[in-house]
């Protein structure tokens, strides 16, 4: 019987920094955006801006690149439960996450 605590990663398996409950288990994965392709790479840049901000995160979906060179299901970027509203609000205003300048 599956745990249905259980998101589907080992904590060997998440981004550094991913943070843990107090529990001392990995927080839950919370989906951020949901993608029909790789976004051009885009995936990537979005994933590192919001390492920059101090929001781990990764991508899923992206198997079919091996074989097909693009991800044909498409891509899922994940960060954790608790910064799932910065990490929005990054998506909302994507210049202003550098900070001013």
């Amino acid at each position: 019987m599956k745990d249905e605590n259980s998101w589907g990663l080992r904590q060997s398996d998440l981004p550094e920094g991913w943070p843990t409950g107090s529990d001392g288990e990995p927080e839950r994965a919370e989906l951020l955006i949901s993608a029909q392709s790789e976004l051009g790479g885009g995936a990537d840049v979005l994933l590192s801006m919001l390492s920059g901000c101090g929001i781990p995160a990764f991508k899923s979906g992206t198997l079919g690149k091996v074989i097909f060179g693009f991800a044909g299901r498409g891509v899922d970027i994940y960060v954790p439960q608790s910064l799932l509203e910065d990490a929005k609000a990054i998506l909302d205003n994507p210049a202003q996450a550098g900070g001013e300048e």
